[in-house]
């Protein structure tokens, strides 16, 4: 699908506050309501809104720990048995290939140290082709977003 300045401007507005009303959102962009509407459906149609979620504070709802861990697969044939286990995982928040040493970085979000060894010794260190792990804590969090930004085609600025 090919964005144009207004469904940049709408994937600004919607990815700020989901909840901003359509009619704000076509007053801002220049447009009618009904045209807002139909943009968000294609947008959504096309893939491009993938979904609407709302941004939890993780230590307001006791998930004060997150840990980063790298993961090394010893054959990738054991990989999508072990991402389908991830998958199933409320703690993991994210999982993506990477490359250098590990085969897979994973961000997860847990109560306490207790909850992040259960999880890494019980769940993650036992899967079939599981060689090594390797944990790093977050001490503090400066940013972190979920905004990602709409640029045109063939801006790399």
């Amino acid at each position: 699908m090919l964005l144009d300045e207004r469904d940049r401007r709408i994937l600004h507005l919607v990815q700020r506050d989901a909840k901003l009303p359509q009619a704000e959102i076509a007053r801002r962009v220049g447009l009618s309501t009904a045209a807002v509407n139909e943009r968000l459906r294609k947008l959504e149609h096309a893939g491009v809104i993938q979904r609407y979620v709302a941004i939890v504070d993780a230590h307001a709802v006791g998930a004060g720990i997150t840990a980063y861990v790298e993961v090394f697969i010893e054959h990738p044939r054991f990989e999508p048995a072990f991402i389908q286990k991830l998958r199933s995982l409320d703690e993991v928040q994210e999982c993506h290939h990477v490359t250098g040493e590990f085969s897979l970085l994973i961000k997860m979000r847990v109560r306490d140290m207790e909850a992040l060894q259960r999880l890494l010794l019980r769940e993650i260190n036992p899967m079939d082709g599981v060689r090594q792990t390797r944990t790093s804590l977050v001490l503090s969090t400066v940013k972190e977003e979920s905004f990602i930004p709409a640029a045109p085609r063939g801006d790399l600025s």
